[in-house]
Order: C-alpha cells, then structure tokens, then sequence
C-alpha cells in the first residue's frame, strides 16, 4: 500500500487541499468540526506526516518532551497517555523520560532533551528549586506550581487536598493523625502536607514530627513506614498519604495484622488512580483530573510555541475533589 497523502486525505473529506494542509500543520482559519474530520480520517487512513520535510520548511521537529519521576506510577502514566493523544492531534511526536525522583538524572534528561531541538517540553520536577530551571531557553509547561522563569504551569491545589483531607479524617473522629508522605524533595507533597498540618492546628490538633514520615512513592514504602508507625508507643488511628500507592502498601499492612479499617484506623490516599476504587480496596483518595492535565499542558504548550515569545506564561491551578469510600468512617 503506497503511503497515503494530503490529496487522499482531502478526496475523503471533500474539502480542499489548502485546508487539509492548514489542519495537519495546526494552522488557524479551520472550524473546529472540519478541524475533527480532517484528523479523524488522516487517522483512520494511516497518515503519517513527513516529519523531516516539515522541519526544514517551518525549523521545527514537531516534538515535544514529556519529563516524570516515575511512569510506572499509574498517576503520570494516566497523564502520559493524554499528552501523547493531544499532542498527536496537533501534529507533533512526544519523547517520554522518567526520572526516578532524582535531579541529577532530571539534569541529565533536560541536557539530553536540549541536545534533540524538541520544540517544548512538559515535565514535573523532581526538584523545587526553580534556580534550576532558569536556563531551558525551550517554550516549557510545568506540572507543578513551581515558577522559574516566567514558565506555564499546571497543578491542582495541594494545599487544598491536604485541608480537605483533615476537615474529614475530624469530621470521621479520629483523633491521632499521621502523614506518610512521598521524597521531600517534592513541592506537590510539601503542600499536601503544609495543608493537612495547618487544618489540624486549627481545630485544635497536633501532627507530631514523630507522625510525619517520608519515603519512595511506593507501595513498599507505605508498608514498611506503616509498621514502623504500629509499633511505636503511641501510634497512629489514621494516615494521609501522599498517594494512592503509599495509601495500599498501608492497607496491605492493616490488612494482614488484622487492623480494621475503617473502624479502627483511618486512611486517604491522593491521585484516585484505577485501583482506588477496586471492591476490595474502597479506598477513600483526593482526585486529580490527571487526563485533564496532560490534555490541557500540551495546549498551553502549543499556544507558547506558536505565539513565539518567552512573555507568554500560563498558571493554572485545577481543584481537587475529596472522594470518600469506605477506607474511613461514615459521619454523616
């Protein structure tokens, strides 16, 4: 089969040439329901645009960069695969790089990204520090409410997740709080926190240095913190965690000794990745519209690289949503 082109494109659709072409290099001046058909059957009919061809007429690559710590966690993969799609929409390919949660491997992935010429990248940082942002001199979206730089970001209100959290976990009746957060180095945890400590204090309980532990966001480390947690002298009758996967290495453990949840311990996740809401999990999270995120970071992203100047900046703070299932205790 001979490879297909912007003049079968156009016979499938009845339009013109100029406006197959004008969609495909995401150019203005196309409705948005020609727009959709032009796509859908460039898509249905196995286009592939030359992407060399493209690079020498506009000194583009029409790729874009997409940095996370860790794409094996469901909730960076959920955005992965929604900047993949709206980037594909727009014309453009994406390299994926994970960075583990290290800022030297994140140096070395933003060098490497550098050295390709992509035209954007978004990327959570592994780091808070924005000095280390300052010299990317590439069109950037941040997936953090960290500005360096005039640079876009988009985030959900953390600080919000963690005071929600609180309100309910007093509103349930627990009374000994713990937090089981993720690598301190993120900001996204640090405000959890900053949220969750600020609520209590404010109703009058405290958070303990003690309570407050940090580790990998992983399963693993849920489990082993937990234990370590039970088998202080006075431990904990709740946790919030600083994700979905911490929060199920703390219902295994509770679990297996045989605490109950949610009677005698309470516990909230973060995220509402696919396996919150498994029957036998039921766990009780703080959602993040993730798709929403990497849809919406990819546009923001596009309008910096088509507007073509650094004074175009973007901050958008989505809101999270408390989602109570049966991991904590009904007080209604």
């Amino acid at each position: 089969m001979s490879d297909v082109t912007i003049k079968d494109i156009a016979e499938a659709t009845g339009v013109s040439y100029a406006t197959v072409s004008r969609t495909l290099n995401n150019r203005s001046g196309v409705n948005a329901a020609t727009r959709e058909k032009i796509l859908q059957a460039a898509k249905d009919l196995g286009y592939r645009p030359n992407i060399h061809a493209r690079s020498l007429k506009t000194n583009q690559t029409f790729t874009l960069a997409l940095i996370v710590p860790d794409i094996s966690n469901p909730f960076f993969s959920d955005i992965a695969l929604a900047v993949n799609k709206t980037a594909y929409q727009y014309g453009y390919n994406t390299i994926l790089c994970s960075t583990n949660w290290d800022p030297e491997i994140e140096k070395a992935q933003l060098k490497l990204i550098q050295d390709q010429r992509v035209d954007g990248i978004i990327f959570k940082p592994a780091d808070r520090s924005p000095d280390l942002y300052l010299d990317l001199n590439i069109p950037t979206v941040m997936i953090s409410n960290l500005v360096a730089n005039g640079l876009s970001f988009i985030e959900v209100d953390n600080f919000k997740g963690g005071k929600d959290t609180a309100q309910h976990l007093i509103q349930c009746g627990y009374k000994k709080f713990s937090f089981i957060g993720g690598a301190k180095e993120s900001r996204s945890n640090s405000d959890r926190l900053e949220g969750y400590r600020k609520t209590l204090e404010k109703h009058g309980y405290q958070l303990s240095e003690e309570k407050i532990r940090f580790g990998p966001f992983t399963i693993e480390s849920g489990y082993q913190i937990i234990k370590s947690l039970m088998g202080t002298n006075d431990p904990p009758d709740c946790a919030f965690c600083g994700n979905d996967l911490i929060a199920l290495g703390v219902f295994q453990y509770l679990v297996e000794t045989g605490i109950s949840v949610p009677e005698k311990f309470g516990l909230v996740g973060f995220d509402d990745v696919y396996f919150a809401s498994l029957p036998q999990i039921q766990m009780t999270t703080v959602a993040q519209p993730r798709s929403q995120m990497g849809s919406m970071a990819v546009n923001t992203l596009i309008k910096r690289i088509e507007n073509g100047s650094s004074s175009f900046v973007e901050h958008i703070l989505l809101e999270p949503k408390l989602i109570i299932r049966k991991s904590t205790r009904n007080y209604s």
